[in-house]
């Protein structure tokens, strides 16, 4: 009798787990694509920082957020530039171009890198060539030491 019970015990088990819907995992969120420098003539090829990051205006000047965009915006452009707050003579930093302050949080807590970058924007929103860009921003930020900026190919 106790083998009858156990089979009928464990025959029920079975039509019970079987007629259980299965419960389904909750769907999974999908996940933000992974930044990227859309920039393919670029020498600095990292992922601009969100702009997002940047605005808490009790933590971040206003201008940062702004020149976090402007760096999105614009890529191309201030990848042409020398940075004149000296991050790419750093041993420290090594920073390619202007662009590359904006792939971290550097360009937040320098006010070269800031200016920099809204004076390109500024001149290039008014149609100024990239050429003419980078001469003004040279002539406005550099200083005695600096090297002058090389170009870019292209």
């Amino acid at each position: 009798m106790r083998a009858l019970y156990s089979i009928g015990t464990a025959a029920l088990a079975l039509t019970l787990v079987a007629a259980t819907p299965a419960k389904k995992d909750p769907p999974r969120k999908a996940r933000p694509a992974a930044a990227t420098n859309s920039c393919t003539s670029c020498t600095e090829r990292a992922a601009i920082l969100d702009p997002k990051l940047f605005a808490d205006t009790q933590r971040y000047e206003p201008e940062v957020q702004p020149a976090y965009e402007i760096a999105r915006k614009y890529p191309a452009t201030l990848d042409r530039l020398h940075c004149f707050c000296e991050c790419q003579e750093s041993m420290t930093h090594r920073h390619k171009t202007l662009l590359t302050c904006f792939t971290t949080n550097h360009a937040a807590g320098c006010g070269i890198c800031i200016r920099e970058a809204l004076l390109a924007a500024e001149l290039k929103e008014k149609g100024v060539p990239d050429d003419q860009i980078e001469n003004t921003v040279e002539s406005v930020f550099k200083t005695d030491g600096h090297r002058p900026t090389n170009g870019h190919p292209g």
